[in-house]
C-alpha cells in the first residue's frame, strides 16, 4: 500500500478502495500492524464500518481452511463490521500465523517422532498439532505456494481494479505470479 494512495482515498471518501486496502492489509501482513495503521488513518471516515449483519461465522478451527478464509475476504466488503474484521483476523491469524506472533513456550510437542494413537487422541488433532509445530518452525511448505497464490491473487485484483482492467485478469495474472514466486522461494 501506499500511504499517499490510502491517504487520499480517506480524504476523498472512496470507502470500497479503503476497505479493499485494509482488507489486503491482513494477508499481507498477518501480524496485523499495517492495518491497525489504516484503521487509525481512517477511523473517522463515514460510512467505513458496517452494523453486522447478524450472519454467523464458523467457530469450529478444524473447519477453518483457505477456501472458508477467501469466502470472509469477500463478504468483508460489503459487510465491514468489527465483528467480520475480528473473525477474519482470527482465521488469517490461525491459517497465517506471523513469525511475531510464536508464542515463547510451545504447546506443541518437540518430538518429530509420528505421534501415537494409543493415548486416545485422534488423530486430526495430532496432524493439527504436528502442522501448526511445522508452521511456526518454517517447515511447513504446502501453506507457502498457496500463500503465495492467495496473495498474489488478492494483490493482482485489487490493482487491476485501481486501473481499471478486467479483475479476473488481474486475479489470474496475480495468481500464477504469486505461485511462481512462493516455488522459486522454496528451492533456495
Amino acid at each position: 500500500m501506499s500511504d499517499n494512495t490510502f491517504c487520499e482515498d480517506v480524504r476523498a471518501g472512496k470507502v470500497l478502495d479503503v476497505r479493499i486496502m485494509m482488507k489486503d492489509s491482513l494477508l499481507l501482513d498477518p501480524s496485523f500492524a499495517e492495518f491497525s495503521k489504516m484503521e487509525k488513518i481512517a477511523r473517522s471516515m463515514p460510512g467505513l464500518y458496517d452494523e453486522h449483519d447478524g450472519s454467523a461465522f464458523i467457530t469450529d478451527r478444524s473447519l477453518w481452511n483457505d477456501d472458508y478464509m477467501n469466502e470472509l475476504m469477500v463478504q468483508i466488503l460489503d459487510n465491514f463490521s468489527r465483528e467480520r474484521i475480528a473473525h477474519l483476523k482470527e482465521v488469517v491469524r490461525y491459517l497465517h500465523p506471523s513469525e511475531k506472533e510464536v508464542p515463547a513456550s510451545s504447546n506443541f510437542p518437540l518430538s518429530t517422532d509420528t505421534p501415537s494413537n494409543s493415548s486416545g487422541n485422534d488423530s486430526s488433532r495430532s496432524y493439527q498439532a504436528q502442522k501448526k509445530q511445522d508452521q511456526y518452525s518454517g517447515r511447513y511448505q504446502g501453506k507457502k505456494i498457496g500463500t503465495g497464490v492467495v496473495v498474489g491473487a488478492v494483490v493482482g485484483g485489487t490493482v487491476a481494479y485501481a486501473v481499471g482492467t478486467a479483475v479476473a485478469v488481474g486475479v489470474a495474472v496475480g495468481a500464477v505470479a504469486g505461485g511462481v514466486v512462493a516455488v522459486a522461494s522454496q528451492k533456495r
